[in-house]
């Protein structure tokens, strides 16, 4: 969720850290006027912030990666979707759909995040819970 909340925006509009010790995940966002800061040491060399998926590749880049793997043929217009900025996710995903491919996608990417998810919080240390017996 603190990986959807930074990644809903542009990068730099929304913040989260997860707190290691605590497995706290603390909230920041000044347009939203969401600050659950106080008291947390976000500095300390426990709480990390969480990545925008821009910066880890799982934007543009992993629509490209799925584009080369799955629909090599499509990948001029593609290029040509993602010249626009604005629009260029909702024209991607109009693309898929029309292709009959929108839930091959999102089945991609999800499982893509998980991974690209998974290692970022093995190389900090942050403990996953076992999603299968959550409750």
């Amino acid at each position: 969720m603190a990986f959807e909340f930074v990644s809903s925006d542009e990068e730099g509009e929304n913040f989260a850290w997860v707190c290691r010790d605590t497995g706290e995940i603390v909230y920041f966002s000044e347009k939203l006027g969401l600050d659950e800061r106080r008291g947390q040491d976000i500095h300390s060399g426990n709480c990390f912030p969480v990545p925008h998926r821009e910066a880890l590749e799982l934007g543009r880049e992993l629509a490209f990666d799925f584009i080369d793997e799955v629909l090599p043929g499509d990948y001029a217009e593609v290029r040509d979707i993602f010249a626009d900025p604005e629009a260029s996710r909702s024209r991607f995903r109009d693309m898929l759909a029309a292709r009959g491919r929108l839930d091959d996608w999102k089945d991609y990417e999800a499982g893509r995040i998980s991974d690209v998810l998974r290692q970022w919080c093995e190389a900090r240390g942050i403990e996953l819970a076992d999603q299968d017996n959550a409750v």
